[in-house]
């Protein structure tokens, strides 16, 4: 292993240790599994030959609500709360640079938001897999495979959030905002902006590319039931006017961007600033 990775690494099993004494992170936990096990008896209970694809029609909405906001909670502290305890400095004073120590927090705080979400996902798929056929099991771990992507993503625009905030308290009213605004606000505002400004759908495309949780409900969709009246305005014209194969791509090429992106603006950003 090259001293880079060993100082990664360190850094992430850091990150790991206070990710497990994170009070926003047990109760995340404890809340999806949960939530995700009462859907997965509820499925049960109404439909003996559901198999998991009834329960992960319920889990979409549930990850799409709670996953980004965890990240982003958790993400929007990373930095600016090492500065404030003082702990920044002192990091950064050792053989550590500011991109290993963001590739550390990053890994790390990836992981921990896995852990976590993986926890729901098994306990309820064993559930599941007691109580029913196994049927929908390949759309069940393609979902997982999408919650795990928005977790990467959301914890990159979280770590943003963190290195252009000088207070915890403003990066965390910066990652409620952002929460709000793409998990809650963004669909009615983007339709209304998409049929005021635009007659074309290249507004509504725009739309779906600028909200990287509106990319994953489309492909959840997709990879589910891709019925147009589900998949809602944005969803069904990329459908219709690209066809499922390029909106995947597109979707997927998108989740990429908007992990990559916020994270080398955070490292350029973050290399520029005073570290005390």
């Amino acid at each position: 292993m090259s001293e880079s990775a060993a100082v990664v690494w360190t850094l992430v099993q850091k990150e790991l240790r206070d990710a497990s004494r994170s009070r926003w992170l047990a109760g995340f936990a404890l809340t999806f599994t949960l939530l995700a096990l009462g859907l997965s008896l509820t499925g049960s209970a109404s439909d003996a030959q559901g198999g998991f694809s009834r329960t992960t029609a319920g889990l979409v909405n549930l990850c799409l609500l709670l996953v980004p906001l965890l990240c982003l909670v958790l993400g929007s502290s990373a930095v600016v709360g090492e500065r404030e305890r003082g702990t920044l400095a002192t990091m950064l004073a050792q053989p550590v640079s500011p991109l290993e120590l963001l590739i550390g927090k990053y890994v790390g705080l990836t992981l921990a938001v896995w852990a976590a979400v993986g926890l729901g996902f098994g306990v309820a798929g064993l559930a599941i897999a007691l109580l029913h056929p196994i049927t929908g099991i390949v759309q069940y771990l393609l979902f997982g495979l999408l919650s795990a992507g928005l977790t990467m993503t959301m914890l990159a625009v979280g770590l943003l959030l963190s290195v252009v905030s000088d207070a915890r308290m403003k990066a965390l009213a910066l990652g409620m905002v952002t929460w709000f605004v793409l998990v809650l606000f963004y669909d009615l505002a983007a339709i209304a902006l998409a049929l005021t400004f635009s007659t074309s759908g290249q507004a509504l495309l725009l739309a779906v590319l600028a909200n990287p949780v509106e990319g994953v409900r489309i492909l959840a969709v997709i990879e589910l039931q891709p019925d147009l009246r589900i998949l809602g305005p944005m969803g069904a014209y990329l459908v219709n006017e690209l066809g499922v194969p390029t909106t995947r791509t597109i979707l997927l090429a998108q989740l990429a961007a908007w992990t990559v992106l916020p994270l080398v603006a955070a490292w350029r950003l973050f290399e520029q600033q005073d570290y005390a």
